[in-house]
């Protein structure tokens, strides 16, 4: 890969990353949740229904919609990053764990030679 294609990886892959958000609600409809790579929550929306819960259970509820969106960040950022390095078979495992920034790096620059 020359270094123009490199380039454009880098972009899409910071691109990729940036605009990543995941939206999850309850069950219920209790609660909504968005969040980004890292577990970033962005936006937590609790509807009436969740006034209606004791302070434990929404507090349990809201940690488990966080973790739901958190699965699914990893799942939808991993298939994005795999399409963007050329990694096809990432995509049939059902979860394929993000590459460290050591990876990243490691892809690119061998990539280079």
């Amino acid at each position: 890969m020359d270094a123009d294609g490199i380039a454009e990886r880098s972009r899409r892959i910071r691109e990729a990353v940036a605009e990543a958000a995941v939206e999850v609600t309850s069950e219920d409809h209790a609660v909504t949740v968005v969040v980004g790579p890292g577990g970033a929550v962005r936006d937590l929306q609790l509807s009436p229904r969740a006034f209606h819960l004791g302070g434990a259970a929404l507090g349990e509820l809201v940690v488990r919609t966080i973790r739901e969106a958190n699965t699914r960040m990893g799942q939808e950022l991993a298939a994005t990053l795999a399409e963007i390095m050329g990694d096809r078979t990432a995509l049939a495992r059902p979860f394929a764990p993000l590459p460290t920034p050591a990876q990243l790096r490691a892809e690119l620059d061998g990539g280079a030679r």
